[in-house]
């Protein structure tokens, strides 16, 4: 009997043995293991913290580089105004001179077109340094409205008066149509001026001779719709996407050699927003274009955004 509990003893104490050898190599396993993860750990916590250094450098290097652009941009904002403004000056000076010349009635035939060629100049130069101020305004400051009472009938009277004689060099009519007898709107009117000179001019630009162009007037709700359609070559779906950028130039070219600048469709896009409003094309190449503006029938004094 005694021998029995002793065998069965030792088988005991062997199954407690193994069974203790099993969990202290498991324990050594998972020990080994932990090492790995920890080293793991240690290597990735380096890695991040050189990473951090990495990006603290980069982060520093940006904001040195962004207060550069910034001064820069400052810098370039100034220049822009001051050369703007001085080149005003000459130009104004010309266009003195050009009326003094003109008042001598002993000009020749060619005296006089050197005139008209020298006047197409300066407002060329005029109006690209207009153009130039108006789209650095809009960059840096909110613009101040001038609103009032305007009748469209009124301002269409007085506003086709400018284009009499480049229609009538291209022999191109201009179509109006729509309810615009007694529209009346509260708007800037400065404003509107500056929108439908840069559209009306591109029309005639683009469009070839013994073609028209359309102006439709509509209201929808709260809003006023000034439709523009011209007979002109078109604007490709590549040319839509970039045709309000400034200094954009686009596919199509002016068909008599006018000059163009490229900022005309940027200046509207940034007219009709201060309106509260905005602009749309619709076109297809061969089919002529059409620039749908829609403003507020009354602008309020925060209408830029």
């Amino acid at each position: 009997m005694v021998i029995l509990y002793s065998r069965r003893a030792k088988i005991q104490k062997r199954v407690l043995q193994m069974r203790v050898e099993k969990r202290t190599s498991e324990i050594l396993k998972q020990k080994e293991e932990l090492q790995i993860q920890s080293e793991k750990l240690k290597k990735a916590y380096q890695e991040i913290k050189v990473k951090n250094i990495a990006i603290e450098e980069a982060f520093e290097h940006l904001t040195n580089s962004f207060a550069k652009l910034s001064d820069l941009n400052r810098e370039k904002d100034g220049i822009i105004s001051i050369v703007a403004h001085d080149l005003r000056t000459p130009l104004n000076n010309i266009e003195g001179l050009i009326q003094l010349v003109s008042m001598d009635d002993n000009l020749n035939d060619d005296q006089k077109d050197y005139i008209i060629k020298i006047r197409s100049v300066v407002k060329h130069g005029t109006e690209l340094i207009r153009d130039l101020l108006d789209i650095n305004q809009a960059k840096n400051q909110k613009p101040e409205l001038n609103i009032t009472t305007l009748s469209i009938r009124e301002f269409l009277i007085n506003w086709e008066v400018n284009f009499e004689k480049s229609l009538s060099a291209k022999n191109q009519k201009l179509i109006l149509s729509g309810d615009y007898e007694n529209m009346e709107i509260q708007t800037d009117p400065g404003l509107i001026s500056r929108i439908f000179d840069n559209l009306m001019s591109n029309a005639i630009k683009f469009s070839q001779k013994d073609t028209s162009i359309y102006i439709e007037f509509r209201k929808e709700n709260e809003m006023v719709v000034f439709k523009i359609t011209d007979e002109g070559p078109g604007i490709s779906e590549e040319d839509q996407k970039k045709m309000f950028k400034p200094f954009t130039r686009l596919s199509a070219q002016p068909t008599d050699g006018e000059p163009s600048n490229g900022l005309g469709l940027s200046i509207i896009k940034s007219l009709c927003q201060q309106l509260g409003g905005e602009i749309k094309v619709e076109s297809v190449l061969g089919q002529g274009t059409s620039f749908i503006i829609t403003i507020p029938m009354a602008a309020e004094e925060s209408s830029v955004n």
